[in-house]
């Protein structure tokens, strides 16, 4: 019987396909071919020989061993590893990876799986708080943390006690952003100076979307009947997990670029386009197909953004930011106005206010000292 995630499917026509990932083009699209049987097994078994057959196909972990009650973690997530590898999205994969690699198997790698406790896990988020981990980046570690445990669970070979996985609030590296003038006098000279690139930055400033997202962003995804824009792609750099070949090249490269659905389910939303942008969008739109940052077919990667951006803040004489600091800036902003933050996790692609609050609202220091002083003129 064909599992959920392993692309076989049974035709109407009595046999069965299966899928596989053929390549990557430049655009990190994925180009699949098909294989086909008579039976489930048939088609499973000539896949699986077919991918063989590729240089480099196919992420496959080396030797998990068997899982039993002295199982280390690192065992287990080689078992876990190979179950999702093709059930969850490229990026997010990718994300788990790196998470694993730096933060949890150095601490964790070792230990066996049924001796890891709440007061290890505490031990370790805390290590991570004082190594000025971002919030977000703790989130991620908890989530890859509490899914292989879980996995373990299932498989019988974590009967430790229940975890009681800690809630982190925003007390990690605090996201610095820009103060008011230099807020003012970047939107002027992006407005001064408008081009396809400044009118995506302006986007970033007044709307808070990702970056991934304004990279991905398609004139098509502009209504302009309805005054707002459709988050539905993203774009972002992956390790190449597949060691996919570029036809252009003939060569495997270590990274490829990876082009698909936002984030979170939440992630694929509408925004409404402010008034001011919906003119320049006006001005600025020159066909559907084309990526709005770029005016053309192709689209500009993340990295590049951040350079170009970082380029424009040294032009304007404004300190080191990165670019990602924007979307926090946007919901200080939305929150200093006294706007709800119900809205404002809609318009961010949260999958709740309480991660809105949590990871990106941080009111200015002299926001909070008008804010006293206006309560201290009522008492008076």
């Amino acid at each position: 019987m064909c599992r959920k995630g392993e692309n076989i499917r049974k035709r109407k026509d009595g046999r069965w396909e299966a899928r596989y990932i053929k390549y990557r083009d430049q655009e990190g699209k994925i180009h699949y071919g098909s294989i086909y049987g008579k039976s489930y097994r048939e088609v499973k078994d000539k896949r699986n020989k077919k991918i063989a057959e590729l240089p480099g196909y196919g992420y496959q972990v080396q030797n998990p061993g068997v899982l039993n009650y002295q199982a280390t973690f690192e065992m287990v997530t080689e078992h876990w590893r190979r179950q999702i590898r093709y059930t969850i999205k490229d990026s997010t994969f990718s994300n788990y990876e790196a998470i694993l690699k730096k933060q949890l198997l150095p601490e964790l790698g070792s230990t066996q799986i049924r001796r890891i406790t709440n007061v290890r896990i505490a031990r370790l988020i805390q290590k991570k708080k004082e190594q000025e981990l971002s919030v977000g980046t703790i989130h991620v570690i908890l989530s890859v943390l509490r899914n292989v445990l879980s996995y373990a669970a299932k498989e019988g070979v974590y009967t430790g006690e229940p975890i009681r996985y800690p809630h982190i609030t925003g007390n990690g590296q605090e996201v610095r952003i820009m103060g008011p003038e230099d807020y003012q006098r970047l939107e002027k000279f992006l407005i001064e100076n408008m081009n396809d690139f400044n009118f995506g930055l302006l986007l970033c400033m007044h709307t808070g979307i990702r970056v991934g997202e304004l990279s991905g962003l398609r004139w098509s995804d502009v209504d302009f009947g309805q005054h707002k824009i459709q988050i539905q792609r993203t774009v972002l750099r992956i390790r190449n997990l597949d060691q996919t070949v570029n036809p252009a090249t003939g060569k495997i490269p270590k990274t490829i670029l990876y082009i698909g659905p936002p984030k979170t389910s939440q992630s694929n939303r509408e925004i409404p386009l402010p008034d001011k942008l919906f003119f320049y969008a006006k001005r600025f739109c020159k066909g559907n197909s084309d990526y709005i940052l770029t005016g053309t077919d192709k689209c500009m990667e993340p990295r590049v953004i951040q350079r170009k951006y970082a380029s424009i803040l040294k032009i304007c004489k404004i300190p080191p930011i990165k670019i990602h600091a924007l979307r926090h800036q946007f919901s200080c902003r939305w929150v200093e106005h006294g706007f709800d933050t119900k809205s404002l996790s809609e318009i961010l692609g949260h999958t709740s206010v309480r991660t809105t609050l949590d990871l990106y609202v941080h009111i200015q220091a002299e926001t909070k000292r008008q804010y006293m002083n206006q309560m201290m003129g009522q008492a008076i």
